[in-house]
């Protein structure tokens, strides 16, 4: 069976599945924000966000690879489980970017212009369909950049009616820097290369290419992107559960920045729809979309990603346009709770309102930090246990960790969080100690090292039920026989010296 045929078979087999529009009703309890949380249907939805596998079978799923006949993890992935598993496991959020490559031969990184077609799957679908004409770098024809891969847009289009109707959320990214700022192994499949499209893009032969793919004053390149953008819009934009990012890895310049929002803004006018719309880039770049009081309007989601505070409270804050590679992105790992938190609280202070997405740094007392600062999801690689194939959808590796606070979370305040915010004011310890509260019904007071905490109740009345919450175990300790009333300062002592965290509630 030639591969063209196979190609064929699938997309019959697309149509025949495709899923539903979203009703109306269903549109009206979708994804909203609520004092910076994302809320689903009266709902918050917190956790991790899996950040899709780029090349290779194994490790992480990928909504757009294709294995033919085989349906499972890591390979033509069952979105229906997949998605019940993101929601059992603590991974409510999916972040979506084509991928490196379309056939696994180049997982080897070599460079070598393929001498036949015979891919080996499975396949990373690409958004652009395939032209019958010549011969690209990987065997195949060359793609034409002005037609869609249906296979592709159906995948995503499945993925994200889901989403709407279980509460995940997907995010988007239009494209993908990686394979423009790597290795040339990164970039020879790459579908805009002249090697192997039709269109004339006069991008470079090879690596780094981002500077010219981003120079939207070239006339053919910007009504490339300007069509690719719309028809990611077209596809999404009625989904409820969707937030729509630039790129992968974006450290580009503030003009492309502007080009790809005016470009989804002049959609959003055209068509009366309001998506959501996520904006990731450099801290000089972020700061001066931000800077646009009608711009920072129409934007719900801030990307804090692409700059922090190192250890030592100095900026990691890398300029953009001047390509550099977005993997520095994954030392945040190196920062510390303090400095995580600090940033979060900062940014929540000056954006009241917006949701706020960070990187996962790796460890359950930056979660903590993150979460008592008000951020509303963390996008991390989470491959599945010994980064290998599981036969069902289990939990992710990263996942266990946070598994006792997601569960926590959901059944105890899945309803109230969103009414939640920052107040560190009320708390006193002789170490690093933060509080999340609503003080008219909820506290969550982080002590990161077991110290004492002095919880200030004195501007409320009420009686709150006290209980401490392990964040390892998810086991749930009576805090100061159980009860406390306000009206005044009230002295905590945690179980022992790890972590915990006081909960009250009304």
């Amino acid at each position: 069976m030639t591969h063209r045929l196979i190609l064929r078979l699938i997309y019959i087999w697309v149509m025949l599945t495709l899923p539903r529009a979203v009703p109306a009703e269903e549109r009206s309890t979708g994804l909203t924000l609520e004092n910076g949380w994302y809320v689903h249907r009266g709902k918050v939805v917190w956790g991790l966000a899996q950040h899709n596998g780029w090349w290779r079978a194994g490790q992480r799923p990928n909504i757009a690879r294709n294995a033919p006949g085989l349906i499972g993890p890591n390979r033509t992935e069952d979105l229906d489980r997949l998605t019940s598993a993101m929601l059992r496991f603590g991974y409510p959020g999916f972040e979506h970017n084509f991928g490196l490559w379309y056939d696994r031969r180049r997982d080897a990184h070599d460079q070598a212009q393929r001498k036949d077609d015979k891919v080996v799957p499975p396949f990373l679908e690409q958004p652009w369909a395939r032209s019958d004409k010549g011969k690209a770098w990987d065997g195949l024809s060359t793609y034409n950049l002005t037609k869609f891969n249906n296979w592709y847009f159906h995948r995503l289009k499945q993925f994200a009616g889901l989403c709407d109707r279980k509460g995940a959320i997907l995010f988007h990214n239009h494209y993908m820097q990686h394979a423009l700022l790597e290795t040339s192994a990164h970039y020879v499949d790459f579908p805009w290369r002249p090697a192997n499209c039709i269109q004339n893009t006069e991008l470079p032969d090879r690596n780094p290419a981002a500077s010219e793919f981003y120079d939207v004053s070239h006339p053919l390149r910007r009504n490339l992107h300007r069509a690719y953008i719309r028809k990611c819009l077209e596809v999404l934009g009625e989904n409820t559960n969707v937030v729509f990012l630039c790129s992968e890895e974006y450290t580009g310049p503030l003009s492309f920045m502007q080009f790809w929002l005016d470009t989804v803004f002049e959609w959003e006018d055209e068509t009366g729809r309001d998506v959501h719309v996520g904006l990731g880039a450099t801290r000089d770049v972020m700061d001066a979309i931000l800077s646009d009081t009608m711009q920072a309007k129409r934007i719900s989601t801030i990307d804090l990603r692409y700059w922090w505070y190192k250890p030592n409270g100095s900026l990691m804050a890398p300029p953009g346009g001047r390509d550099v590679a977005g993997r520095y992105t994954y030392e945040i790992s190196r920062t510390t709770p303090s400095q995580i938190h600090r940033q979060v609280v900062k940014c929540r202070a000056k954006y009241p309102g917006k949701a706020i997405i960070h990187g996962d740094p790796g460890t359950l007392r930056h979660v903590w930090a993150a979460l008592t600062g008000g951020v509303s999801m963390l996008v991390g690689q989470l491959p599945y246990p010994e980064k290998k194939d599981p036969i069902d959808y289990i939990s992710p590796e990263r996942c266990r960790e946070i598994q006792p606070t997601y569960d926590f979370l959901r059944k105890n305040l899945g309803g109230t969080l969103s009414q939640m915010s920052t107040h560190d004011e009320l708390v006193k310890s002789d170490r690093l100690v933060w509080c999340l509260a609503n003080p008219k019904s909820d506290y969550l007071v982080y002590t990161i090292e077991g110290s004492s905490i002095q919880l200030d109740l004195s501007a409320t009345a009420m009686a709150f039920s006290a209980k401490w919450f392990d964040p390892r175990t998810g086991n749930l300790i009576n805090a100061h026989n159980r009860s406390v009333a306000g009206g005044s300062i009230v002295h905590f002592t945690p179980p022992d010296q790890q972590d915990w965290v006081l909960w009250l509630t009304k």
